[in-house]
């Protein structure tokens, strides 16, 4: 019996724990997020953050291309015709140099065909399409351009702004009934632009450049946009260059600069060279006459006779001939001589060239040259004797005296003058300009456009707020 309570007991026990375990997981998970929950609302924050900037992009692009169209359309390049339309592509902006590349938020360029301005032509005011194609967003915006108070020639029409009245010149001709259906302007045209059964209305649903997300016709929203203005400095002109030390801070802007200045004289002792002319007596030598002398003027060799004496010497005691390879050809062989040696090979006749010609005849003979042997002999020759002598001449020789002249001549003298040297050094100048903080500030603005250049061109970008009008 207390083996069974007992078992009853643990048993309760188990469940009674197992639930209230249960109850507290389900406590802890209600109260505390998972980490899966933290990531999807990081990524969530991300992703709009990213929407705002991926818009922020393509607005900015829509806008250069607006201010582009609006510069290059004058006078004379706007369409002369109420209906009429002028359209540059995105490309041919890039080849007149009106923009520079547009890229989506990837970094790819973004499509010149579809990318387009166009500008049409209406009764008192000109149309502006800005078209858009970027990647796999496309969307665009209509500007209107007019002569209006404000502004002088033509320029972007703001809202709530009336139109200056026309001219009776404007229309060309056209006609210019609101109520005539070939009017453009008449709501009933299908060629007006704003008649919402027109193909090229933007809110047309049929309009195959309206995108299926964009807000229902019915509705209008606004959009946020938020000027963040940093804290600015603004500095005062320059001052005028000063000796005086200005030391920099943080409202006082400071520039030095150094100039070579006199600072002021050294005394030094500089040598000066002086020229000047002196008068002085010399002893100076002359000829006072002549006396006549034998003179000696050197030696020289005289022969005074001969002797006998036995030399060494070298004689010619025979000749020989040297072959030299060379063959002489001719009716009869030269005549040696005592440098070469002919000897016949060969004869050979020939016949005369005419009846009554005698036969000739032709020899062939070696050439040697005839070279002496030499050999060296003693002999016993007269060989002359010499004497040197000394030799002597009568001259007229000078006889020379001295007196004493008086000259002139140049002295080169040194001394030392005092002399003031100026010196020169290096002095910083100051300027410096004051300057004051201009405290930074924030300013929304809600816009009834999701592109709206006014904004973009001020400054302005959107934070992805939007709300309904």
């Amino acid at each position: 019996m207390y083996e069974e309570r007992k078992e009853k007991f643990s048993f309760k026990s188990f469940f009674l724990t197992l639930l209230l375990v249960i109850l507290f997981i389900f406590l802890m998970l209600w109260i505390f997020p998972t980490r899966w929950d933290v990531k999807k609302l990081q990524s969530d924050y991300d992703l709009d953050r990213l929407s705002v900037l991926y818009d922020e992009i393509f607005a900015q692009n829509v806008a250069r291309m607006k201010d582009a169209a609006i510069g290059y359309f004058t006078n004379e390049r706007m369409p002369q015709e109420i209906g009429d339309s002028k359209k540059l592509t995105l490309k041919e902006m890039y080849d007149l140099h009106l923009v520079l590349q547009l890229k989506d938020k990837d970094g790819n360029p973004c499509d010149t065909s579809k990318s387009y301005v166009e500008m049409t032509k209406y009764t008192d005011e000109y149309r502006l399409k800005v078209n858009l194609s970027c990647g796999e967003y496309e969307d665009y915006i209509i500007v209107y351009l007019g002569c209006y108070d404000y502004c002088d020639g033509i320029c972007e029409k703001r809202a709530d702004t009336p139109l200056k009245p026309s001219t009776p010149n404007n229309l060309d001709n056209k006609p210019s009934n609101p109520d005539n259906p070939d009017n453009p302007d008449n709501p009933d045209n299908p060629d007006n632009p704003d008649n919402p059964d027109n193909p090229d209305n933007p809110d047309n649903p049929d309009n195959p450049d309206n995108p299926p997300d964009k807000p229902p016709i019915n509705d209008k929203y606004l959009y946020e946009y938020r000027l963040d203005v940093q804290d600015s400095k603004t500095c005062k002109a320059w001052s005028n260059w000063q000796k005086k030390e200005v030391k920099p801070s943080d409202l006082v802007q400071v520039e030095t600069k150094e100039v070579k200045e006199l600072t002021g004289y050294k005394t030094v002792k500089v040598p000066v060279t002086k020229t000047e002319k002196v008068k002085k007596q010399v002893q100076q030598r002359y000829i006072s006459g002549y006396v006549t002398e034998v003179v000696f003027v050197g030696t020289e060799e005289v022969q005074i006779g001969t002797t006998k004496q036995k030399v060494k010497e070298k004689v010619i005691v025979d000749y020989i001939e040297v072959a030299t390879g060379r063959v002489g050809k001719g009716p009869k062989a030269p005549k040696n001589t005592d440098k070469e040696h002919y000897k016949n090979i060969t004869a050979h006749t020939q016949k005369g060239t005419c009846s009554y010609c005698e036969d000739e005849t032709y020899y062939t003979w070696d050439i040697y040259s005839v070279e002496p042997v030499y050999d060296i002999v003693e002999v016993t020759k007269d060989v002359p004797v010499y004497k040197t002598i000394n030799v002597y001449e009568t001259r007229e020789v000078p006889i020379y005296d001295y007196r004493t002249v008086e000259i002139e001549e140049e002295v080169t003298k040194t001394t030392y003058e005092e002399k003031k040297i100026p010196q020169y050094g290096n002095i910083k100048y100051y300027r410096y300009k004051n300057c004051e903080i201009i405290k930074g500030y924030s300013d929304v603005k809600w816009s009834e456009s999701k592109f709206d250049s006014y904004l973009i061109g001020k400054g302005y970008k959107l934070t992805g707020n939007v709300k309904k009008a």
